[in-house]
């Protein structure tokens, strides 16, 4: 497979299950309408981000006839009118070739054929060459960013992400740029009209992409800071719905380029615009404002809760999870995915905050953590999760053991994961070891 794909210039593919279905003989009157500078007369794109997969006809209007400006539809044609065409660089004739409009029949995108891959191995994928301990939240955090939202009540579509390092430095941050551009078609790292995405590893890339979303030169423009967003750039600095932590681990280069299957899955998912309704966006803002107090709480932090960005992350979920409305039962899912991405987030900031760091991006590596084994960090990490609501409480030994499977930590790991704990200074223990106690920041010494 080529390193890199270019919607405009394939004459082999890759293509898409909805493409290849569009491109059969029986739906050649079937596409999205673009309006031709000929008034009234249109052309059908076979994909809605592709200028030059079109089919060869042109569609006439009569005058009572109406068409929508835009939206996929089948063409209900009748006569063809065929017009030579004089080449002087060839001897053979071409024609062009128009149809007369009877009428038209609204389509809607969901009903096209979806990709072969299933989302759990589409999170997979855009995680797989980050080699190190499974972090199914990563995958979650890049899709939610790269699939963005559409245009709607809040303004221009897309997802903002802020990423953070904490087990690393600027060459992961740089690497994890690298992931996500194998990771999209190189029209949408330019200049489009429909769907842009924007690295911002500058001051200057925040300012110029702030501009073009002021300017609304695409219909949707995701973007990823990728630096250290101090106070002082809060002046320029657009809002971000999604963090992204890398986790730990090495990129591991990609040879191959875009991934077939996730080039699939990402066009089909764009192509839907979701909508939640007004009855919906109150009901998802409360369990939303509630899981978020609850999380906050937990972290000893505060923020606010922004309206237009629950909005946007719940859109970009639904596009996930290829559903064209949001329904009350999705409301545990969507919880679920988001407590476990926000929750590891804030875990984050305690932490950055406990080394007395004033800005939430770490450029450098986190030593108090490096120190730690793999093995000792999950036990910490779930013993943090079992002391949240009470730091105070003593967390017996067998509730440790419960919250983490065998699978993960053998028990011979386990009881070294728990002594070095105690050894580091992160964790008291009492009764020989069968019950243990979160050593606060402050009491720490080293």
């Amino acid at each position: 497979m080529s390193k890199s794909i270019s919607l405009n210039d394939r004459t082999k593919g890759p293509w898409t299950n909805f493409e290849l279905f569009l491109l059969k003989e029986e739906n050649c009157h079937v596409g999205w309408v673009e309006w031709t500078k000929n008034s009234p007369s249109f052309n059908l794109r076979k994909n809605p981000f592709s200028k030059t997969l079109k089919s060869p006809f042109t569609y006439v209007v009569p005058e009572e006839i109406s068409i929508p400006e835009e939206g996929l539809i089948r063409v209900n044609v009748g006569e063809i009118v065929k017009i030579p065409k004089i080449s002087e660089d060839s001897l053979y004739g071409e024609y062009s070739q128009f149809y007369i409009v009877e009428g038209y029949e609204s389509l809607k995108s969901d009903e096209l054929p979806k990709p072969y891959l299933k989302k759990d191995d589409f999170l997979y994928k855009l995680a797989a060459n980050w080699i190190g301990e499974e972090n199914k939240n990563f995958g979650k955090e890049l899709a939610i960013n790269i699939l963005s939202c559409p245009k709607s009540i809040y303004g221009i579509g897309g997802i903002g992400a802020q990423s953070f390092a904490p087990f690393g430095s600027i060459k992961e941050l740089k690497s994890l740029n690298s992931s996500i551009k194998n990771l999209l078609p190189q029209d949408f790292l330019g200049q489009n009209k429909i769907y842009q995405y924007k690295s911002l590893q500058t001051k200057e890339d925040s300012e110029r992409a702030k501009y073009e979303i002021n300017k609304k030169s695409s219909d949707e423009i995701s973007y990823n800071y990728l630096f250290d967003l101090s106070p002082e750039t809060e002046r320029f600095a657009m809002p971000t719905q999604i963090p992204i932590l890398i986790p730990e681990g090495s990129y591991k280069k990609d040879e191959w380029g875009l991934d077939r299957d996730v080039f699939d899955y990402h066009m089909t998912a764009l192509l839907l615009t979701p909508a939640v309704e007004e009855n919906m966006q109150k009901k998802l803002t409360e369990v939303v404002e509630k899981t978020g107090k609850t999380i906050l709480r937990k972290a000893n932090l505060e923020t606010k809760i922004d309206n237009s960005g629950i909005l946007r992350l719940a859109n970009a979920w639904c596009r996930l999870e290829f559903k064209n409305y949001l329904v009350e039962d999705d409301f545990d899912k969507i919880k679920n995915d988001f407590e476990g991405i926000f929750s590891e987030y804030f875990d984050f900031v305690e932490d950055v905050q406990r080394l007395g760091r004033t800005h939430l991006v770490p450029l450098t590596q986190m030593q108090d953590k490096m120190n730690l084994t793999i093995y000792a960090k999950k036990i910490y990490k779930g013993i943090k999760n079992l002391a949240r609501d009470d730091k105070n409480k003593r967390i017996s030994r067998n509730s440790i053991r419960v919250n983490i499977s065998q699978k993960e930590i053998s028990d011979y790991e386990f009881d070294r994961g728990l002594e070095e704990l105690v050894r580091s200074n992160y964790l008291l223990q009492f009764k020989n070891y069968a019950e243990f106690l979160i050593v606060s920041y402050e009491d720490r010494s080293f």
